[in-house]
């Protein structure tokens, strides 16, 4: 079993810099670029809400805060998930 290095990354948005496990081996100059769990929410929050609106829903996609009666939503348990990112980035 080959081990696990760490891969650099950065946020393209806001800058924040973290590690994330890779079985590719990586320089320490190295590093790669995605948006922080933060980021993503800010960024693809306004998408979900439009499309939560025109399924009939709420708008509320990521402001939850694990709790929910929107049963048929499509991004419900999603919504779940990234809340539970959030908090754990915190």
């Amino acid at each position: 079993m080959q081990s696990m290095n760490k891969l650099r990354v950065k946020c393209v948005k806001c800058g924040k810099e973290w590690e994330k496990d890779s079985v590719i081996f990586w320089g320490p100059d190295d590093f790669s670029s995605s948006l922080c769990n933060v980021c993503f929410i800010e960024v693809i929050s306004p998408i979900i809400h439009k499309k939560q609106r025109k399924e009939g829903n709420f708008d509320c996609f990521g402001k939850s805060q694990a709790h929910c009666d929107q049963i048929q939503c499509k991004y419900r348990q999603w919504c779940f998930r990234v809340e539970e990112g959030l908090r754990a980035s915190q």
